[in-house]
């Protein structure tokens, strides 16, 4: 896939790679980001992400490339955001992702470089990915306690420099 910065370049509709796409709205700092691959339906095609990137490169710049082969769609979009054109954005790929995917998919937010991470696509998948992520917080936590009460076994290094080893 290649990537031509500051304009548009047509892609070969059937192809099995649809061609990658990058619009840039100029050099600038950038507040936010959000990432990642979605599995798209069989009638998606690259002119559907091209509308969609057009819809909302004003205030950021987009970056996606989709495979006509594997039905993915890859979306980069960042910039130097306020917080309703992040609503906006983040809404659109919710809507986006509603219409064309096969399943649900995780994309990665980072924003004041505090990264977070968003799921997207079918509500079903949805709710189980929220309910997965939970888990997550939950075993991670189980496991923070479990390392605290290891360490209350291991001899304090106070102890051992004392008894000279």
């Amino acid at each position: 896939m290649e990537t031509q910065p500051n304009h548009r370049r047509p892609q070969p509709e059937g192809s099995a790679e649809g061609g990658s796409h990058l619009l840039v709205g100029g050099a600038m700092p950038s507040t936010y980001e959000i990432s990642g691959a979605l599995s798209v339906k069989d009638h998606f095609r690259h002119v559907h992400a091209q509308r969609f990137a057009e819809t909302i490169a004003s205030p950021a710049n987009v970056y996606f490339a989709t495979d006509a082969v594997a039905h993915a769609l890859v979306l980069r979009i960042r910039g130097a955001l306020n917080d309703t054109e992040v609503e906006s954005i983040e809404s659109a790929v919710a809507e986006l992702s509603q219409k064309w995917a096969r399943a649900g998919a995780i994309f990665q937010r980072v924003r004041y470089g505090v990264r977070s991470f968003v799921p997207v696509g079918l509500v079903g998948h949805l709710d189980l990915l929220v309910v997965l992520a939970d888990e997550q917080t939950q075993l991670e936590a189980i496991l923070r306690r479990q390392a605290r009460i290891l360490e209350q076994f291991m001899p304090s290094r106070r102890g051992l420099a004392a008894r000279g080893n």
